[in-house]
Parts: structure tokens; sequence; C-alpha cells
């Protein structure tokens, strides 16, 4: 599954939603120092990498760019980082990237174990918990 379609006039409106600011350091930078970095998927991970291209990606400065390679920083901890995202942006970079998730269908059931599997069973417990 590729990051997304990107243009430099989508990757500017990406850093114009984050206000230029470094989503690991919380450094404002200039546009050019601001770096699109792709959280790659664990390989064989259940569930798999997430639909949404949003929570694919960091805006980083340069410097923790490098970072975040050489160090590396764990899978979890950059996906904790696109959670810290507030729901307007989350919602202003999936339109950005023209993506409408599919609404929630709660189980047909009433079976408790039925329910717990579908709600542990999805992409993200932030979606259950935020409603999409």
């Amino acid at each position: 599954m590729t990051l997304f379609r990107t243009t430099g006039k989508r990757e500017r409106a990406v850093k114009t939603l984050l206000g230029g600011t470094c989503e690991w350091c919380d450094r404002q930078v200039a546009f050019p120092d601001l770096v699109l970095h792709r959280i790659v998927p664990v390989p064989g991970r259940i569930p798999p990498e997430s639909p949404d291209p949003q929570k694919r990606f960091l805006l980083l400065c340069r410097s923790c760019h490098q970072d975040i390679h050489r160090i590396p920083l764990p899978n979890h901890l950059q996906r904790d980082l696109v959670r810290r995202r507030s729901p307007e942006i989350r919602k202003a970079l999936r339109i950005l990237f023209d993506y409408i998730p599919e609404p929630y269908q709660p189980p047909d059931t009433a079976d408790p174990a039925e329910i717990y599997e579908e709600c542990f069973s999805l992409r993200s417990l932030d979606l259950f918990r935020a409603g999409g």
C-alpha cells in the first residue's frame, strides 16, 4: 500500500495544516526543512496497516527525520505521535487525501464475546473510542 499520492501543492497543504511544526520535537521550522516521513508498516502485523492515509505519516524536521531512522523510533511510538493530532486536523487531512472512512457498524448480536471480538479487531482502538 502506498503512503499517498502527493504533489508539491498537497505537501505544502499538509505542512500548513500541521502549522509548520515537527510532530516529534514540536519546533516550528521553515517548510523546506520539513519532511513527510512514512511510518513503515510492521511485516505480518495484525491488523494490517490502516487504510487511513493520515495515519501513515509524520511531519518531521530534517534533524528529527534523521534521528528517527538512526535510533530508530519504534513503530508504535510513531503511531502514538499521529494520535496526538486533533480531531479537526485528522478530518482535514482525510479530506486532503480524499479518504472517507467507512462508518462504524455495530455487530448484529447482543453476545458480549462477539462485541468484544469486534471491538478489538478494529484497526485502531482510537477509532472505536472516537467514533471514527
